[in-house]
């Protein structure tokens, strides 16, 4: 039984072309009939491309990755994405911090002018008093509410009308290749909500396609299989993903949808991310 670095070895020499093509056969036998080991590879993969983005392979096997690019429209898209993520990453880091509605709240609380300060005490003063004043004059005049409650027996305690489905918001992504370094925000306001996801294409691939939602440091949220493309317009075709707001933090996120080939390969067809805001 082989350990995980020796597998993983064996997997970077598959990645990099190294093996004779019998020894190729026998690498994509154990991955089509393990799916751990073939998330294993993808993973492998997006780490060298992630590394030839960022110049940290050898001279060799960068020109080896860019030689494969050239060759492979599926690998020219996967470095693309990866390089359209360094750079969305790397704006992300030089942005000024965002601020959260509570601190942005805070922020406004925060008044200078001894004036406001007193305006704001006494607002504050009369949403906390004026209630409790309320409910002591209604409780010594006895509103004709109270009174006629009295004396008549409880009402019948009916079972709970079912839950209404969550409502639906709806946000469509452009491929992040396309965005133009415009970023995608996906407002969520508080509450039970489901979040679709319209990803548009640029492919022709309409079947057997999946989709997998990831944080930005590669945290998986959710896998969806089994989707297929839809037309929205002339001409134009795109593929929905649904899944619950809950499993959705603040923070940046990205989507790879994927094409499971004939010979069992995985091929990208459209990489996208977008930024979570919630309760604004």
């Amino acid at each position: 039984m082989q350990t995980e670095s020796e597998s993983d070895h064996l997997l970077i020499r598959y990645l990099r072309r190294e093996l004779a093509e019998a020894e190729r056969d026998r690498v994509e036998e154990m991955y089509f009939a393990d799916d751990s080991l073939h998330e294993r590879l993808l993973m492998l993969e997006d780490q060298t491309i992630d590394s030839y983005v960022r110049g940290q392979l050898p001279s060799d096997e960068r020109e080896r990755l860019a030689r494969r690019a050239q060759d492979s429209a599926g690998q020219r898209r996967k470095v693309e994405f990866a390089e359209a993520l360094r750079r969305l990453a790397a704006r992300e880091a030089s942005a000024p911090p965002r601020h959260t509605w509570w601190e942005a709240i805070q922020g406004f609380l925060q008044v200078r002018t001894p004036a406001a300060r007193m305006a704001l005490a006494a607002a504050g003063v009369a949403m906390l008093v004026g209630p409790l004043i309320y409910f002591q004059y209604a409780k010594r005049a006895g509103t004709p509410g109270r009174q006629a409650a009295v004396g008549h027996p409880q009402p019948v305690v009916k079972s709970p009308a079912p839950q209404p489905a969550a409502p639906v918001l709806a946000f469509v992504l452009a491929p992040i290749e396309r965005s133009g370094g415009d970023e995608n925000r996906v407002a969520i306001p508080a509450g039970e909500y489901t979040i679709r996801l319209q990803l548009d294409l640029e492919d022709g691939k309409i079947e057997g396609l999946s989709a997998t939602v990831q944080t930005a440091e590669g945290v998986r949220v959710d896998q969806l299989n089994g989707l297929e493309a839809q037309t929205v317009g002339p001409g134009r075709r795109a593929v929905f993903v649904s899944l619950p707001a809950s499993r959705l933090r603040e923070g940046q996120y990205t989507v790879r949808l994927n094409h499971a080939a004939a010979d069992g390969t995985t091929e990208l067809v459209g990489g996208y991310s977008f930024r979570v805001e919630q309760g604004r």
